[in-house]
């Protein structure tokens, strides 16, 4: 971000005009985003109406808004895990026709080693994505010496230039990642060491999750023991509570707004179940829908292994974001989607209905930024009259709609 910023600097010294621009950056990512998980639900047979109803349950969770309209490296990893999942549909379609789609096998090697600089808990999304397609092209027969031919052949059918270009982005990549996490492995045996092991503790605590965690661990019971139920339970509604709570740019927070919140529960559950019950359609025979679940799974596991780390470490629930499942909800919404349009073929018009009936649920009460507006203060907005006054006169005609505001 520092190039465009560079840039408009440039142009203008005006902070407002500056960080409007960063952020509608960061919001053009997060579109580019969502046309790509479009592109993979097509491939995975989500109509254009399931589609577009599910992008609207998606766009109304409260935090997805927030975080698109900010500057942080989340839209880029919300729109890399996209990419990549797009990549690997192209890559696995092509096994299906005993034939290796060489030119996106080389694109996805190389948005893999690069997406994982993006953030590290891309590392587990890498790992469980190349493990499945290695899985794959074994069962389809390609992991032999006769498939190895056939990967030769293709990469020779390509021009010359379309070859250089594609090994050179390889290799850049492949440099760039082995500098971060294989340069750390060897230096500091840790592909992610501590802060502690890189630079001075002193250092470290200016780093805001570091201090905290330090302090914590300081503080914590000699005789603290953590409690896997305990941490389950506090895990779940974390992260359920920070999809639907509204923050404030010091961190002070106001509590999700009742109906949206817990229609949001019950919509979850109903998702789960109706992906259990039609377990056998959705994945058999559906390589691409079996690698997002892989995937989802892969990563929830390692994100809540990374937390109970942190909660023994520290005896406090720390680090639980919601946003950080958001790249995730796509998968869980398309599935979850198809199941139900599965079980309710035979009913079409109750598939409107009920798609309905949710979306006006999370629209009217307090969907998307609404929360936000309807949770904040004054001090909340940009020091503008016009926007403090804008927002007023929002938040008191929505106000009267919401009920049970005062629940959570």
């Amino acid at each position: 971000m520092s190039f465009p910023y560079r840039l408009i600097s440039a142009i203008t010294s005006n902070q407002a005009a500056q960080v409007i621009f960063l952020r509608l950056i960061n919001v053009g990512i997060f579109a580019l985003g969502l046309e790509l998980y479009r592109r993979v639900f097509k491939r995975i047979g989500v109509s254009s109406s399931l589609t577009n109803s599910l992008f609207a349950l998606l766009i109304l969770v409260p935090v997805v808004p927030f975080l698109a309209a900010h500057i942080n490296y989340d839209n880029l990893f919300f729109t890399a895990v996209a990419l990549t999942t797009l990549l690997a549909a192209k890559l696995l379609a092509s096994f299906r026709t005993s034939k290796v789609d060489v030119q996106t096998g080389m694109v996805l090697l190389a948005t893999l080693f690069l997406s994982s600089l993006i953030k590290y808990p891309f590392l587990p999304i890498a790992v469980v994505t190349g493990l499945f397609i290695i899985w794959q092209g074994w069962r389809d027969g390609l992991i032999t010496k006769k498939g190895w031919l056939k990967v030769v052949k293709n990469f020779h059918a390509l021009s010359r230039a379309r070859s250089i270009a594609l090994i050179a982005l390889v290799l850049l990549s492949f440099g760039l990642f082995t500098e971060r996490y294989v340069a750390n492995v060897i230096t500091y045996h840790d592909p992610v060491p501590a802060c502690d092991a890189v630079i001075s503790q002193d250092e470290c605590a200016l780093y805001g999750p570091y201090g905290r965690d330090h302090i914590l661990a300081q503080q914590k019971p000699a005789d603290f023991h953590p409690k896997l139920l305990t941490y389950i339970h506090e895990w779940l509604y974390g992260m359920w509570y920070r999809l639907f709570f509204a923050v404030n740019y010091d961190y002070a927070t106001a509590p999700p707004l009742t109906v949206i919140s817990y229609t949001a529960v019950g919509l979850l559950v109903s998702m789960v179940l109706g992906m259990l019950l039609q377990f056998r359609y959705l994945f058999r025979g559906q390589p691409t829908r079996q690698l997002m679940l892989g995937v989802m799974v892969g990563y929830t596991l390692v994100l809540f292994l990374n937390g109970f780390t942190s909660y023994a470490k520290t005896a406090q629930p720390v680090a639980i974001n919601g946003r950080y499942l958001i790249p995730f909800l796509p998968f869980l919404f398309a599935l979850g989607g198809l199941a139900w349009a599965q079980m309710l073929r035979k009913w079409p018009v109750s598939k409107t209905a009920l798609a309905t009936v949710v979306i006006a649920a999370f629209l009217l009460q307090g969907g998307g930024a609404m929360t936000f507006i309807i949770r904040s203060g004054d001090t909340w907005m940009w020091d503008n009259n016009a926007v403090r006054a804008t927002n007023r006169v929002v938040r008191s005609a929505a106000w009267p709609f919401i009920p049970y505001k005062d629940r959570l």
